[in-house]
């Protein structure tokens, strides 16, 4: 990522990491936990959360794991994932500060090596997923969990609109098909993937960015949402709901391998 998004970034997440630290790990434990089991864990594994935010993802492997590390760009956000550390009571799990395109460990040295939630923030997701596969043990495990954009050209484009005017950190939201295009280019093989459909409150999605009610955008950005409820025209699946919507986010879970070099040969 270039220098001035990785300051967006940071800038926005120490902002509201009180916001998002609530929103984004205290009210979702359900879908947490559906995650770690989609993920499997096993108790021999080395495990490393790239751009870990508050460590929800980190500190719910550890109890599965040999060890969990996170790494994150924002010191508020590691601050914050050392607090929930501490009220779990969690001794197995360490977090470092770094880029996800500069991890600082050495080849292969983590057996699961896992980022929900953060490509859409980075400007080169292909960079970030290249280094989480240099770190990765030949016979290890990458975890890729995000949103995903509509495949329709339209859609897409007011789609992450939507998403940018909402959070300034935001880069991109992909489709499926880029992402599944992305994995085949780096050598990667999907060993099980899962797509859901997370509902959630505009209200709270908008407070966790950090957005109150009284911010022009808030207003700009629930306008654009009216605007594409008839024929759904940025994929939110927007409904009323009282004073509030309810919007939906298209979820992708991938457990990923490496192509064995044989497969590669008969590929080719």
């Amino acid at each position: 990522m270039a220098k001035k998004h990785k300051d967006t970034v940071r800038k926005q997440f120490a902002k509201t990491v009180e916001a998002f630290s609530k929103y984004a790990v205290r009210d979702s434990g359900d879908t947490l936990a559906e995650q770690v089991e989609f993920t499997k864990p096993q108790p021999a594994d080395l495990a490393l959360d790239v751009a870990c935010g508050p460590g929800r993802y980190a500190l719910a492997l550890a109890p599965r794991v040999r060890f969990a590390r996170g790494i994150d760009l924002t010191p508020e956000m590691l601050r914050q994932a050392r607090e929930f550390q501490r009220e779990r009571g969690i001794a197995n799990a360490f977090f470092d500060c770094g880029d996800a395109d500069q991890l600082p460990y050495p080849d292969r040295s983590f057996d699961l090596v896992t980022c929900q939630y953060a490509f859409h923030h980075m400007q080169k997701p292909a960079a970030a997923l290249a280094q989480m596969l240099r770190v990765l043990k030949p016979a290890g495990r990458i975890v890729v969990i995000d949103s995903l954009a509509p495949e329709s050209d339209r859609k897409f484009e007011l789609h992450n609109r939507i998403e940018l005017l909402r959070d300034p950190s935001h880069a991109e939201t992909l489709r499926l098909t880029s992402l599944l295009r992305l994995f085949d280019e780096l050598g990667l093989e999907v060993a099980r993937q899962s797509i859901r459909r997370r509902e959630r409150s505009f209200h709270q999605w908008m407070l966790r960015a950090g957005i109150a009610p009284s911010d022009p955008r808030y207003g700009e950005t629930r306008g654009l949402l009216a605007d594409s409820m008839s024929g759904d025209t940025a994929g939110f699946s927007p409904k009323p709901n009282g004073d509030d919507f309810k919007i939906t986010h298209n979820e992708a879970l991938f457990l990923l391998n490496r192509i064995e070099p044989t497969q590669v040969k008969k590929k080719a």
